[in-house]
């Protein structure tokens, strides 16, 4: 059986500090990417300059930039060129273990219908080394533990975002077109996809095997605006409940759901989003109109 072809999309932006070991990770594979196609965001740094010598030797390599458009537009535009049937993404600030495309690969082998895989994440820190404690350490062993205790991925990842990351998704091209690909949201783009992923298509969580290298440092994306970040994750939320809540309030599932909703309403978001998203014909609709809220 011929090997899953693996595009590997590398969004970057402002991470001239990360990008060499971000790309030694893919280079280095056990079982290597088939295709890497990086896309800067408009940075001003010199991430972009320093990928282009790093990648000038290898063959199936493609570098574009584009205006600064957010890391969706990148991923998109990426894919949109990618020739082989499976995507995987890399932040340019996060890393691969080295066995990272070998386990995507064995899986899919051996599970040929699977069109979504997230694994394993160790926490890191801007030096590269393990971060074994603290705020962030702990959330995510509370989403896993939550995830494992309902036996549900719909209901554990509606409690919270245990995939973690866009750099921890390998899915198929046709499932990304199916989609319709990464909406427009700054913060959580990552969660409505694999929201979308689970309504539409064959998921699995490989969570027991380390897949990804997190990195935690100032300037991380999701520390910007917490507001509007807290807007992004109700605005989701809604979307999800709009499309999936028939098959989710079960009777099993209700006081947990509850539990849930009522955390999640916390900025008081939840009852106006899920009226806009009933009045929007569809996704992309409904999140072009959240974006234009003035909160």
């Amino acid at each position: 059986m011929n090997e899953p072809s693996i595009t590997v999309v590398l969004p970057l932006y402002n991470h001239e500090h990360y990008i060499k070991a971000t790309l030694e990770s893919v280079l280095r594979q056990t079982s290597p990417a088939t295709e890497i196609i990086l896309v800067d965001d408009g940075s001003t740094d010199k991430g972009f300059s320093i990928a282009e010598k790093i990648l000038a030797n290898h063959s199936e390599t493609k570098l574009v930039t584009q205006i600064n458009s957010g890391a969706h537009t990148a991923i998109n535009n990426a894919i949109s060129i990618a020739h082989c049937e499976y995507i995987a993404i890399l932040n340019t600030d996060d890393l691969f273990f080295p066995t990272k495309l070998e386990r995507c690969r064995w899986l899919i082998r051996n599970n040929p219908t699977i069109e979504f895989i997230a694994g394993g994440v160790q926490i890191i820190d801007k030096h590269c080394m393990p971060v074994n404690e603290g705020e962030t350490v702990e959330w995510l062993h509370r989403a896993i533990s939550y995830q494992r205790e309902c036996a549900s991925l719909d209901i554990g990842l509606l409690n919270e975002n245990y995939v973690v990351t866009t750099s921890n998704m390998v899915f198929t091209k046709d499932l990304w077109y199916r989609v319709d690909g990464f909406q427009h949201l700054r913060y959580c783009h990552d969660l409505d996809f694999i929201h979308a992923a689970l309504g539409k298509g064959t998921v699995m969580i490989d969570i027991a095997e380390p897949h990804i290298k997190y990195r935690i440092h100032p300037t991380n994306t999701i520390k910007e605006n917490i507001e509007k970040i807290r807007l992004e994750v109700a605005a989701v939320t809604a979307n999800f409940l709009h499309e999936n809540g028939k098959r989710l309030f079960i009777e099993k599932n209700v006081e947990r759901l509850i539990s849930i909703i009522n955390a999640k309403n916390d900025s008081g978001y939840l009852s106006l989003l899920l009226s806009l998203r009933n009045i929007c014909s569809c996704r992309k609709e409904y999140y072009e109109r959240v974006n234009s809220l003035n909160i």
